[in-house]
């Protein structure tokens, strides 16, 4: 629980090296499911795995808007 709530509250810059390879794995990388994603094992910091996620999860969102009504896997 108090885990969550520090995640909620977390402050993930999009400036930081983790969340700008995650957005550029999101967007650019090959569409695959997030679990078999290689990537994310490089980050080992829980703040860092966390601003890779919201990353990844941001560029696919930009990757899902470009290719309208085709989504990414």
């Amino acid at each position: 629980m108090i885990r969550e709530e520090a995640s909620g509250m977390a402050e993930i810059r999009r400036e930081d090296s983790a969340y700008r390879s995650g957005w550029e794995d999101g967007r650019f990388g090959p569409p695959e499911t997030f679990v078999s994603n290689a990537n994310l094992d490089i980050w080992t910091e829980y703040l860092d795995r966390l601003a890779y996620y919201r990353g990844h999860r941001d560029g696919r969102r930009v990757r899902e808007m470009l290719r309208v009504g085709k989504e990414a896997v």
